[in-house]
């Protein structure tokens, strides 16, 4: 069996940054879901307002399941909100 060392010296601090970014990105996602806009405008709401702001009428969005599974989807022209972003107001939502 062969085994090369250049392999641990570059994956294994790869996946460690890779989990130390996503422990970053849900504990600031967690802390700024507990503040609400004063506008009180759900991720929906503010997901339509920008893309008709820029005449992407065409655009739809929909709710998907899970928590951070937001994505566009080009070959359907989708925006697909997670449970958790759209029909929230927090700051969060908003920011996603």
């Amino acid at each position: 069996m062969y085994f090369d060392i250049y392999y641990l010296i570059l994956v294994v601090p790869a996946l460690i940054f890779s989990m130390w970014a996503q422990s970053k990105v849900n504990s600031t996602y967690n802390e700024y879901s507990r503040h609400t806009t004063y506008s009180r405008m759900t991720g929906f709401e503010a997901a339509r307002r920008i893309l008709d702001a820029n005449g992407l009428n065409h655009i739809t969005i929909t709710r998907v399941q899970g928590n951070l599974t937001d994505h566009y989807d080009p070959k359907n022209g989708t925006i697909a909100l997670s449970e958790t972003v759209y029909g929230n107001t927090s700051v969060a939502a908003i920011g996603v």
